[in-house]
């Protein structure tokens, strides 16, 4: 772990920048789950549609990041507890690592008026 400053996203509360090392590992946890349990003409929740895609672009670097918690795919299927208990753990891992958020609160620091929080990111 390298501890280090980042940015705060003043709307949102979090991260401006995420765990890249940390998501590309949750990326290919979630992926590999997906198409070993998941399958793809049986997926009345569209994971295949919406999720594979989206890991796709984090292990292609194409994705803007972070992106919005609530922008997030499968919101209604995780609210409703439709999904695998599992994939359910993976995502929301992934959830909360690729939208930015804080897993936990350390110190604030305010920078010319730009707050930045110490945050542990994987090396």
């Amino acid at each position: 772990m390298i501890r280090k400053l980042v940015k705060i996203d003043p709307l949102t509360g979090d991260y401006a920048e995420v765990d890249k090392v940390r998501l590309k590992r949750e990326t290919h946890e979630l992926l590999n789950y997906i198409k070993q349990n998941i399958d793809p003409n049986a997926d009345e929740n569209e994971i295949w549609k919406w999720v594979v895609p989206l890991c796709e672009s984090v292990l292609n670097e194409a994705a803007d990041l972070p992106i919005k918690f609530s922008k997030l795919p499968l919101q209604h299927a995780i609210q409703e507890g439709l999904l695998p208990r599992k994939f359910s753990e993976l995502y929301s891992s992934f959830s909360i690592t690729i939208s930015g958020m804080a897993r936990e609160i350390l110190d604030n620091v305010d920078v010319n008026g730009v707050t930045y929080t110490y945050a542990d990111f994987e090396a």
